[in-house]
């Protein structure tokens, strides 16, 4: 398949084969190369040639652009979603779920930008202070497979209103899924080298980031590999890192546990625990109320329908996106499992495929282990405290910091996580995913760089340029110390 996009036309690469397989049956479902570092280049150029004609047309025909994108999306919704679930592995309500995200982005992205990147005038005594906002140029979009259309194009899109130019270079698990989006932006009729993809592993990104004509580098993925790339950038480019977590749910008091227990397990095994905001940890006190939610957690979880997104019973999760994720998590389960933890669900590999894994809950209260990295698999633990001052400790004990939640009909409790929790996000009474369009997306700690995404993308995608200015040079004085 054509695997690079460039100037509007599809392009055979030349650098190394490589292949997606399918987590659902192993099955190849694309088949490529990656880009070679001259078709790299010249990707970077033909946006860097389109970067100022496209900053030019001005924000309302940019938008015309965008909106024309979304209605394919629409048009094409069932394609779509079925390219997700074939690529990766979600189940058809999840991808769905997905799709309506990326037509959901389109109205917020605008009002961010027209809301936070108009001019700000002031008028002085002697003429005006006005502080204006231009695009950065060039945009580098580093994309993950998890939600390989939805997160990227919201970058995209909040890149695109703010006059900037793309290259986007998606996941290497998710080639097919990038390739059918792009296809839309293609159809969208947006002008040539406006935006652009090229296929690719590590060496790819690393030559995109360190081509001076990119001004701005944008990557979701794991801490690792964000680390590298804020190590590649230059302090002439802007560095947007969100770079995943170790959610935890603080579950102190609720009149309604089985509500509670559906909370924390939407959180935990949604997207089989493959979200950068997935509930990972469930801290709960020494009491009854603590016994019960867990015993609750743990039963609805066994009742979890694990399977193929085209199989018979609709599934609430779905496969892993690698076998070797799999071993992973099976790994790092025996690992703690050896260090004291006491298995209250094991996770099992599952006669499903190579992917297939049950979900995992695990008491980890009195383990001895060292163990402070995102864990991308139904993988849940659960710790009990003392206090609630224990609670947010535990909950702060990571080194990630991008979303937490508490359940609790205290409000008091409520202030009081939220002034001493560590996070991004920060949620009462609501399961640490499902973040809206309209707030900002980002995570403190090994979590991000301060560059909060969703509606806080545009902030990223431009920069300021503050003037002076007056008419004439009727206000100009004599400065002390110099003679008449």
């Amino acid at each position: 398949m054509k695997s690079i996009f460039i100037n509007n036309k599809w392009q055979n690469s030349r650098g190394r084969e490589f292949v997606s397989k399918s987590p659902n049956d192993g099955k190849v479902v694309f088949q490529g190369n990656y880009v070679d570092l001259v078709d790299c280049d010249k990707a970077v150029a033909a946006a860097r040639k389109a970067q100022k004609d496209w900053y030019n047309l001005g924000v309302d025909a940019r938008v015309d652009y965008i909106r024309k994108f979304v209605e394919i999306v629409k048009e094409k919704k069932d394609e779509l979603s079925h390219t997700i679930s074939v690529e990766v592995g979600k189940p058809k309500w999840e991808a769905d779920g997905e799709i309506n995200s990326i037509i959901g982005k389109i109205e917020p992205c605008i009002d961010a930008y027209k809301r936070r990147c108009t001019d700000i005038v002031i008028e002085t005594k002697t003429g005006k202070g006005i502080t204006r906002f231009r695009p950065l140029g060039v945009l580098c979009v580093i994309g993950p497979y998890n939600y390989p259309m939805h997160m990227t194009n919201g970058q995209i899109m909040a890149g695109l209103v703010a006059g900037n130019t793309i290259v986007l270079k998606p996941s290497d698990k998710a080639p097919l899924c990038a390739t059918k989006i792009m296809e839309c932006w293609q159809e969208a009729g947006l002008p040539n080298g406006v935006i652009n993809m090229v296929q690719g592993g590590a060496k790819t990104v690393e030559w995109l980031v360190k081509n001076k004509e990119v001004n701005g580098v944008f990557f979701t993925g794991s801490y690792k590999v964000g680390q590298i790339i804020n190590g590649l950038c230059s302090t002439n480019q802007l560095c947007a890192l969100e770079m995943g977590g170790d959610g935890p749910v603080v579950a102190w008091d609720s009149s309604n546990i089985k509500n509670a227990a559906i909370t924390v397990v939407q959180g935990a095994f949604g997207t089989a625990g493959q979200k950068c905001v997935s509930t990972r940890r469930l801290i709960v006190p020494k009491n009854k109320f603590g016994d019960d939610l867990v015993k609750e957690v743990v039963e609805l979880s066994k009742k979890i329908v694990v399977g193929k997104f085209d199989g018979h019973e609709t599934p609430f999760m779905g496969p892993l996106r690698t076998p070797q994720m799999v071993d992973n998590a099976l790994r790092i389960q025996d690992y703690i499992l050896k260090s004291g933890g006491k298995a209250l669900l094991k996770a099992e590999r599952l006669p499903l495929g190579d992917c297939f894994v049950s979900p995992c809950v695990i008491d980890v209260t009195n383990a001895k282990y060292t163990l402070d990295e995102e864990i991308f698999a139904p993988f849940l633990r659960v710790v009990r405290v003392k206090t609630f001052e224990d609670a947010i400790k535990e909950a702060n004990k990571p080194e990630y910091g991008l979303a937490a939640s508490i359940l609790t009909e205290d409000k008091a409790l409520y202030e009081k996580f939220y002034e001493n929790s560590k996070f991004g996000l920060i949620n009462w009474n609501k399961p640490t995913v499902g973040s809206s369009a309209w707030a900002g997306f980002g995570g403190l700690k090994n979590s991000g760089n301060f560059r909060p995404s969703g509606y806080l993308a545009s902030d990223f995608c431009s920069c300021t340029v503050a003037s002076a200015e007056s008419e004439n040079l009727d206000s100009v004085a004599l400065p002390k110390g110099i003679k008449e």
